[in-house]
């Protein structure tokens, strides 16, 4: 039963942590304060390849926010959530055929950007605006 403890708590640990970039660590943010269902950014990309997004794409600066990108194309494609100077903020990956899903933390009010584009081709990306607003 322990060693059942062990591996979940080691699963459980880097739930939200599929963003590979200078996103802000949840770390830093006191536990009680995460949201257990946050506001979610959902993007779609469909078989033939269209990118679709959820109509609701706004977000509070210093609140978490879900973004999850389904992805039911058979080519992989990367989601990057860029802040109003253009640096990247959260970035997911999709496998064909899967899903990336993950939490970020917007820190700056204003216009963002994200950018929904097959894997290794950032020339290629769709995009969408998300609007930042303050707490």
């Amino acid at each position: 039963m322990l060693a059942v403890c062990v591996v979940l708590a080691g699963v459980l640990s880097s739930c939200g942590q599929e963003g590979q970039t200078g996103a802000a660590p949840l770390g830093e943010r006191a536990e009680n304060d995460v949201p257990l269902n946050p506001p979610t950014l959902r993007f779609h990309v469909s078989a033939d390849g269209q990118v679709g997004a959820s109509p609701d794409l706004e977000a509070e600066a210093g609140e978490v926010v879900a973004i999850v990108l389904e992805n039911e194309s058979d080519s992989g494609y990367e989601l990057r959530l860029l802040d109003p100077d253009g640096d990247d903020v959260f970035a997911v990956e999709a496998p064909a055929g899967e899903r990336g899903d993950g939490r970020a933390m917007p820190r700056d009010v204003g216009t963002h950007v994200v950018e929904v584009h097959p894997t290794g081709e950032q020339g290629a990306a769709e995009e969408f605006l998300v609007e930042v607003s303050e707490t």
